[in-house]
């Protein structure tokens, strides 16, 4: 009899689960059939007769979806148009409109069907994590990602109702890993000492994060240095990406984004670099810790270039970063001659290609992408065309011995 029981039970739980699966393809089919409405009408532009600021505006007033939402659904649309694989399975109802959002970002016609078996196969959550390492992968060489990254990055504050403030930090791969070390340094993975606090362990970081202001406060403004020995970023490599005879290498922050090889050559440029040699993917020997700018180096690097070489730029020796001229995973040796002090921006600029930095350390000269040699101008007072010796002129006589290595403090 209770055997009888559980089997009609269990009849009813799975023809309910059939009906809450077949309902939620009806729906998805529904969106696909949406999406495609919302794309044809986006194209024809019929939209704006209404005085509406878009079509996603016009789907926010007339179909009752946020602006976002509008958004990727005429995405969605719009890349159905050129996958026909993909608007098959949306249409049928066999992928949910989130999946399909997710191949719609990747997907190429001469891919797609591998997106959209992975897509029906797996649950959303891992899709949409593979879909978002592989965009991060794809796009961590392309030469706008790095400017992209810049005209983004901010912190940004707001006073709560409740008197609480509100930090918003946007930062590129290396930077967000500069600051969550020091935040973790200070904390490391100890929760806050607050019971009071809903979690203790974000407490904790923003315990830390209050101690490395404070510690900034207490230090006078022109004392704060860039301590590239400091910094513990952790970035796996291969060698091959540096050198470019694997260019499709890893090239990763430790449990982070992939980084260009650009990014990679940059941080590369003054490290601790500890060499692990890997079979078959798995490590097998780590070698000594080794310093690429040792410190004595980097002593006499400050000393002679006294700042940013960068024509006219101002930013002082202990805030610049030691540049290879030559980089030192291509064989450039770690010597004065091959060593140049780049600010943080420029350093950046550098290795992403909007300037080149030709000859020695001492002797370096700058030119942009073009081949246009890069110098600073020094206008002329009327009393230097007639031969008086003023400041300026003092001024135009040691920028020109910069050629020798030296600059005015």
């Amino acid at each position: 009899m209770f055997g009888t029981i559980a089997g009609v039970l269990k009849d009813e739980s799975e023809a309910f689960s059939n009906q809450l699966s077949e309902l939620a393809a009806h729906i998805q089919a529904s969106l696909a059939e949406l999406a495609k409405m919302a794309a044809r009408f986006d194209t024809e532009g019929d939209w704006g007769a209404g005085g509406y600021r878009s079509c996603a505006d016009f789907l926010s007033v007339r179909a009752g979806l946020n602006l976002r939402t509008g958004s990727e659904l005429l995405r969605v649309g719009h890349a159905m148009e050129r996958l026909p694989k993909l608007a098959e399975v949306f249409s049928a109802g066999e992928i949910s409109f989130d999946k399909a959002r997710a191949v719609a970002s990747v997907a190429t016609r001469a891919d797609e069907h591998m997106w959209v078996e992975l897509a029906r196969q797996a649950s959303t959550g891992p899709f949409s994590r593979w879909v978002l390492e592989y965009r991060r992968a794809a796009e961590a060489d392309s030469p706008d990602r790095a400017d992209a990254h810049a005209a983004r990055r901010g912190v940004w504050s707001r006073w709560e109702d409740d008197g609480m403030l509100r930090l918003v930090a946007k930062l590129p791969p290396e930077e967000g890993a500069v600051v969550l070390a020091a935040i973790e340094a200070v904390c490391g993975q100890r929760p806050s000492v607050d019971e009071k606090a809903d979690d203790r362990f974000a407490a904790g970081k923003a315990d830390a994060l209050v101690a490395v202001c404070e510690h900034a406060l207490a230090t006078v403004p022109e004392d704060l240095v860039v301590a590239p020995a400091s910094r513990h970023l952790v970035v796996h490599v291969d060698v091959g990406v540096l050198t470019g005879a694997e260019p499709e290498g890893r090239c990763q922050l430790d449990g982070g984004p992939a980084l260009s090889k650009a990014t990679a050559l940059r941080l590369g440029c003054d490290c601790n670099v500890t060499a692990v040699s890997e079979r078959e993917g798995l490590p097998i020997d780590v070698g000594r810790t080794t310093r690429v700018i040792s410190p004595r180096m980097r002593m006499a690097l400050n000393c002679r270039d006294r700042g940013c070489r960068f024509p006219g730029c101002g930013v002082p020796a202990r805030r610049t970063e030691g540049h290879h001229i030559r980089h030192w995973a291509l064989g450039g040796p770690t010597d004065l001659a091959n060593l140049l002090s780049l600010c943080w921006f420029h350093h950046r600029r550098h290795h992403h290609g909007h300037f080149r930095v030709l000859g020695t350390g001492a002797k370096a000269r700058f030119e942009t992408a073009d081949g246009e040699l890069i110098a600073v101008s020094v206008p002329k007072r009327v009393d230097q065309v007639t031969g008086g010796h003023t400041m300026m002129d003092a001024c135009a006589r040691a920028n020109a011995g910069l050629d020798d290595g030296f600059r005015l403090p």
